[in-house]
């Protein structure tokens, strides 16, 4: 399965987005980047099979599919796997799903009902070939790590979320995931997944982020 290797390119695809659509996701999706770099970099040490530098570029292109601009729910991880996967890589585009999508039944998804019935069809379709990787581990949990401040603790990341994108009753169960794979790299590295990044009690000062997109 191919990955953006390079980070020059990476980063041109993201400067290249973001003169389609500025906003704060750009500067989150660097910090989801350097997060992974260094969450991989642990998992390295401890004897897994991670590339350090496709974590890093995985984290740079997840959210891709937003040089579309606003659009509803989670219908930029579909525009982002079709651009990447356009341009050959597999990994990357799963990537782009991955992120936004870990339950099976898609309808719990918040806002799952704005979205189009023949992107809904996508979705569901992809959700069920995906074979997630480490990667896709990696970028899902690590998109609650940071916002476009910095690194920020997942709690926070849900509670500003939630504030800017409204939930419903079945959103605690999409939250879960990102406290299993969290628990998962732990029980690999052997020390909380805040410890590898630096600084990130900065964010206890930082305000949350409380109208607009990511």
């Amino acid at each position: 399965m191919k990955y953006v290797e390079d980070r020059l390119y990476a980063e041109q695809l993201l400067n290249e987005a973001e003169i389609l659509n500025p906003g704060p996701w750009v500067q989150h999706s660097k910090n989801v980047a350097k997060a992974a770099e260094y969450i991989a970099l642990d998992l390295l040490k401890a004897g897994y099979e991670i590339d350090p530098n496709i974590a890093y570029t995985s984290g740079l292109l997840h959210d891709i599919g937003r040089y579309i601009g606003f659009t509803p729910s989670v219908i930029h991880a579909l525009d982002g796997y079709l651009f990447m996967i356009n341009k050959g890589f597999e990994g990357t585009a799963n990537v782009c799903i991955t992120h936004e999508i870990a339950i099976t039944d898609l309808e719990l998804i918040n806002g799952w009902t704005e979205i189009p019935l023949h992107v809904q069809k996508q979705l569901s379709a992809l959700q069920n070939q995906i074979e997630w990787t480490i990667y896709d581990k990696l970028i899902r949990v690590c998109d609650a790590l940071a916002d476009d401040k910095g690194f920020s603790t997942i709690e926070k990341r849900i509670v500003s979320a939630a504030i800017r994108n409204g939930v419903n009753s079945n959103s605690p169960i999409s939250w879960k995931y990102y406290f299993i794979i969290k628990q998962e790299i732990e029980s690999i590295i052997q020390k909380s997944i805040y410890r590898c990044l630096p600084n990130i009690e900065e964010s206890i000062y930082t305000d949350m982020a409380l109208i607009g997109r990511k």
